[in-house]
């Protein structure tokens, strides 16, 4: 007969708890709280392996079978009806605050989910768990479910199958088969953290703790309760919440701490201690019974508060968790608690089935319908949007015409590279200079023994990495390059590629005494908020954009950046002095259009166009003190060379500027 122990709620609370204040980001005094609440999953894993395995080895020892359909359809009574009431209560938000590729990512996240593999799909679209942007994915945290019911697809059988042919052996295999698993974490998370992270081999090892526990139980018994043991498995636990941080490297060696600690609160504790009347008491027990609904409700309560809140503080934090508690505690009472123990089967697998295929019609039509974009004309009309569109897919064909001899001007930067490569180009005198534009977005570059390697991150990226390692390392181009500009994301801030000032002495090193020109950055927002996603949900123009941009800083002290080069020479070309001296009210925000940027950081080419042309034009004095007109042309010089060029014997007007 199966015994209802409180305190294991009580450690289920504590970790819902940890989780939901980790994905919060409550700030004191400029700290993080509770950077390890992550650590909160691996105690549910921990729990759920111990649980179930002993429901399993239970009724095997009693029949010697496993009945698979009643042990799946209660998984589905447990695991379904809130799943889907939350999928249901979010498809209106999502269709009114997200823009197309995110209701598209949003639907696919969905669609994952249903089939159990959501770990799988975020994994492959590069989610970086913990990373700004993926807190505004509402089902991001499915993928803890999906590990779950990956690992008990199998484990039924394979337990079964274990426990009847090889009954003696069922330590040892069990031993082994989490030891292969742990190693295999341990060598996966070298190399590839979110693999480690997302993969259900990499986390079955925390499972089969469980069920090791569960195996012992199950055929000797619960151990005598020792309080020290229990109170040293929940300082491990609570240790681990709070002296762990993002950059820990999890899942991991250090993983076995919290591990280990939820295995010893679970087999040591009792209601006679200290640590047992702590987690059985009835606040702890209670929001426990209520984990499952708080853990679902938390992520999306939090993604679209982000969306919908221009500055997510505190407060916004306190009634969003207020906000997650009541659904979570309705969703409970009036969902999860009575289809889970009705009788009434006919009707749940009819209302169940119902449920999911209206979920995967929502689906499939927002994936045929690619997110419905019409959604946005309204704010973009698609006339700039297919314009902005054409500009965009110029990038890769913009060295399809290398000719030898001509003196070259490299661009070179990260994802901002793109749009720069393709406004830059309009301004260079072609006639004169050769442009090679390459982008080294995820790609990890090293110099070694005078070459420079720029393997991809992903295969996706080499697109990228291939034609950079190319070029990079023709030092025909390089040793005929008279500048080099850099259009890079932050370019003495960005923690990523931080070795863009080391390729580039090593350019110079190789060049014709190239100039070097870095581009400062246009206004931006916060990691959090998307321009046209703010012009969408508040059916205005780019100039909210600009009205909410938090970067960059007027006189900003470049010296004291982390990453500014006092080594090198270059000349730092700042485009929001120069084009509106940081007066918000002077600066363009579209461009025949386009907004100024779509995402929160990467400017749009119609508009960098627009805006390099209007620099060129205004303030070209400047630009030829600091040497940039040598290597670009104003507009109105251009003109007049093409007009020059169309008269009938006219000879080649002179680049240079007036």
């Amino acid at each position: 007969m199966k015994v209802y122990r409180p305190e294991i709620d009580g450690l289920r609370a504590i970790s819902v708890i940890a989780v939901i204040l980790y994905h919060a980001e409550f700030t004191v005094a400029g700290h993080t709280l509770l950077l390890g609440g992550y650590i909160g999953v691996d105690v549910f894993f921990v729990i759920s392996g111990f649980l179930i395995s002993q429901i399993l080895l239970t009724e095997i020892e009693a029949t010697g079978r496993i009945d698979f359909l009643k042990f799946y359809a209660r998984r589905a009574r447990r695991i379904l009806p809130a799943l889907f009431a939350v999928i249901f209560t979010t498809i209106p938000f999502a269709y009114y605050l997200l823009l197309p590729s995110e209701l598209l990512d949003y639907a696919n996240s969905i669609g994952s989910t249903l089939l159990f593999g959501s770990n799988i799909y975020f994994y492959f679209t590069a989610a970086l768990y913990g990373e700004p942007s993926t807190l505004l994915k509402p089902f991001l945290h499915t993928w803890s479910l999906s590990v779950e019911e990956q690992f008990y697809i199998g484990f039924p059988f394979l337990l079964l199958m274990v426990r009847r042919y090889l009954k003696s052996r069922f330590l040892p295999c069990v031993l082994l088969v989490a030891s292969l698993s742990f190693v295999l974490c341990v060598v996966t998370v070298r190399y590839d953290q979110q693999q480690a992270f997302y993969s259900p081999l990499t986390r079955t090892w925390e499972l089969l703790a469980g069920t090791l526990l569960a195996y012992h139980q199950v055929r000797r018994g619960r151990a005598r309760p020792r309080p020290l043991l229990a109170a040293a498995g929940l300082a491990l636990v609570l240790g681990s919440l709070i002296l762990f941080r993002k950059d820990t490297v999890h899942p991991g060696v250090l993983t076995v701490i919290p591990v280990i600690g939820t295995c010893l609160v679970l087999a040591f504790t009792s209601q006679q201690d200290a640590v047992g009347r702590l987690l059985a008491s009835r606040p702890a027990a209670l929001t426990g019974l209520v984990s499952y609904s708080l853990y679902l409700w938390h992520y999306p309560v939090f993604a679209f508060a982000r969306l919908t809140s221009l500055n997510f503080n505190n407060g916004d934090k306190v009634l969003a968790v207020a906000a997650t508690v009541l659904v979570a505690v309705v969703s409970f009472v009036v969902i999860e608690k009575p289809i889970r123990y009705t009788r009434r089967n006919r009707a749940f697998w009819i209302c169940l089935g119902s449920s999911a295929a209206t979920i995967m019609a929502a689906v499939v039509s927002a994936i045929t319908m690619a997110g419905f974009p019409y959604r946005l004309d309204q704010v973009y009309p698609p006339l700039a949007q297919a314009n902005e569109a054409r500009l965009e897919s110029t990038f890769l064909s913009l060295n399809s015409n290398i000719q030898a001899g001509k003196p070259v001007i490299f661009i070179i930067g990260d994802s901002h590279a793109r749009n720069w490569s393709i406004a830059l180009k309009n301004y260079i005198d072609s006639d004169q200079y050769q442009v090679v534009a390459i982008s080294y977005l995820n790609c990890m570059v090293e110099i070694k023994n005078d070459i420079v390697k720029a393997p991809s991150r992903a295969s996706i990226y080499d697109k990228y990495c291939i034609p950079f390692e190319k070029y990079i390392n023709d030092k025909s181009l390089l040793s005929r390059t008279k500048a080099i500009f850099l259009t890079s994301l932050r370019p003495f801030e960005y923690t990523v590629n931080p070795f863009r000032f080391e390729l580039l002495s090593w350019m110079k090193s190789h060049s014709d005494d190239a100039r070097i020109f870095v581009f400062g950055n246009y206004f931006q927002l916060d990691e959090l908020h998307s321009c046209l996603g703010l012009m969408f949900q508040r059916k205005s123009d780019a100039s909210i954009c600009l009205r909410e941009a938090t970067y960059p800083p007027a006189n900003q002290p470049l010296e004291q950046l982390p990453f500014f080069p006092s080594n090198l020479a270059f000349t730092y070309v700042d485009i929001v002095k120069l084009h509106c001296d940081y007066d918000k009210e002077k600066c363009l925000t579209s461009s025949r259009g386009v907004p100024f940027i779509t995402d929160w950081n990467h400017l749009t080419a119609e508009f960098l166009t627009t805006l390099i042309g209007d620099i060129l034009e205004k303030r070209t004095a400047d630009l030829r003190g600091d040497g940039l007109l040598d290597f670009l042309v104003p507009p109105h010089a251009r003109q007049s060379e093409r007009t020059a060029s169309s008269q009938p014997n006219a000879g080649r007007t002179s680049s240079a500027s007036p």
